[in-house]
């Protein structure tokens, strides 16, 4: 169901593999929060019918994205798309600067291509 590779507005792909409930795959953050040099993050979750989770270490150094969200059909049409939440945390800070570096935001990733996933697929 979320086997594939789906890409946000901003440029940001995750490719996923699905083994029942297990996922895995990389994220690859979008040009905006791209550092150099570029490079994919491994993930790791689970799926339960519609419902997706994974967490990622973030583009951040020291920092941890997780993510949470629902497969829905397009409304324009072109497919499917997951519709994320996403909790970022980053920097080593202070018990009470905490609060203050904790980041939530919404993320819509359409699928770009299924048949990608199946042909790289690990063992």
């Amino acid at each position: 169901m979320f086997e594939g590779t789906w890409r946000s507005a901003t440029g940001a792909e995750i490719r996923l593999w699905q083994f029942g409930e297990a996922v895995s795959g990389t994220y690859e953050a979008g040009p905006t929060e791209m550092p150099m040099p570029h490079r994919g993050r491994i993930l790791v979750g689970t799926a339960e019918g519609d419902l997706i989770g994974f967490v990622t270490a973030s583009v951040v150094p020291h920092g941890i994205k997780s993510w949470t969200g629902r497969l829905y059909p397009s409304e324009a049409g072109r497919g499917p798309e997951i519709h994320l939440m996403c909790q970022a945390i980053g920097r080593r800070v202070s018990r009470n600067a905490f609060s203050k570096s904790v980041a939530l935001e919404t993320v819509v990733f359409s699928l770009v291509e299924a048949e990608q996933a199946e042909d790289t697929a690990p063992p």
